[in-house]
């Protein structure tokens, strides 16, 4: 009995290994950890890990969300105009100084207000989802001018402050927050008849549709999700910055498509994991700190995104083959 559940504990173990194994992310992780041990120690003290969990919040959130309409074979560019009106809204003194309900409502219908737009153009019209999402977020920047008159500031409700920079004990709230948003994401996934329809259509449109997969549902649930988690994002940042100001949310577009990719997430086909998306999170998160530390800051962090997500295009290109 002893020695079977040995044998099974070894299973598990390489199994879990080589799953890892498989998440750029991981290997990256590790990397990144054994480069900041000799180059700068400090970065691996326990404090500032979870400092870098805090910090990489907002990326994981808006992460969380693109990878959906990116196993479905869409892509969400509007999540930066969507961080940007919430952060300019959620300023204004009616926000912060009414219900925190209001603070936490609106983002989240909001995103997904914008969300159902996407998908409405994307799945019924048959537009291109990077044309439309990006035209949106221009647009939704043009908003958030509106409604901060040009000039942002104010201040944002006290309880948004504290899930961005509370703690409970040594964890940050926000940190607890992505990981239970992420697990309930994995569970939508891995577990739901939605999860499964979304990675069908992902991996083949036609053979999904054919099958009797409502294909377009799956695309306007996702995009949806896409636009409430970029909402949610908006708040963990905007309780972050305290006030409001313009452009905010703006590097995570890339960013956020960057994370899904380390995430083992490939573009279409139907791949992809929740896990794997909040470790590509937070090793982009630990690099920014890292290069920070060495002396190279966000020219040297632009280039490495860049570069990832072209060398993720081209080695989906290359396994198709």
């Amino acid at each position: 009995m002893l020695a079977a559940r040995r044998n099974g504990l070894a299973e598990l173990s390489r199994t879990v290994f080589w799953a890892a194994l498989a998440i750029p992310a991981c290997p990256a992780l590790v990397q990144l950890f054994v480069t900041a041990a000799i180059v700068q120690p400090r970065l691996m003290s326990v404090p500032f890990l979870l400092i870098v969990l805090r910090q990489a919040v907002p990326l994981a959130l808006a992460a969380l969300g693109q990878c959906l309409p990116m196993i479905g074979r869409s892509i969400d560019l509007s999540i930066g105009g969507v961080i940007a009106v919430v952060n300019v809204t959620l300023a204004l003194p009616s926000f912060s100084r009414g219900p925190v309900l209001l603070s936490l409502a609106f983002p989240l219908i909001f995103g997904a207000c914008v969300g159902l737009f996407n998908a409405a153009l994307i799945a019924y019209v048959r537009a291109s989802s990077v044309v439309v999402t990006l035209g949106v977020s221009v647009m939704l920047v043009g908003v958030s001018y509106l409604v901060s008159g040009g000039a942002p500031g104010g201040s944002v409700h006290p309880f948004i402050r504290e899930i961005a920079t509370g703690r409970l004990g040594m964890l940050p709230v926000a940190g607890i927050l992505v990981l239970v948003v992420a697990a309930g994401a994995a569970v939508l996934l891995r577990v739901s008849t939605f999860g499964h329809a979304l990675q069908a259509t992902g991996a083949s449109y036609s053979a999904a549709w054919l099958g009797g997969i409502a294909v377009r549902r799956q695309l306007v649930v996702a995009h949806m999700l896409s636009g409430l988690f970029a909402g949610l994002a908006g708040i963990v940042l905007t309780g972050y910055i305290g006030t409001g100001t313009l452009n905010l949310g703006a590097d995570l577009v890339m960013a956020s498509i960057a994370a899904v990719v380390l995430g083992g997430t490939s573009f279409g086909g139907g791949a992809g994991g929740i896990v794997g998306v909040v470790a590509g999170a937070y090793a982009l998160t630990f690099l920014a700190n890292l290069l920070t530390g060495v002396g190279l800051g966000k020219p040297a962090q632009l280039i490495l995104q860049g570069a990832i997500i072209a060398g993720a295009a081209a080695l989906a290109r290359w396994r198709e083959r």
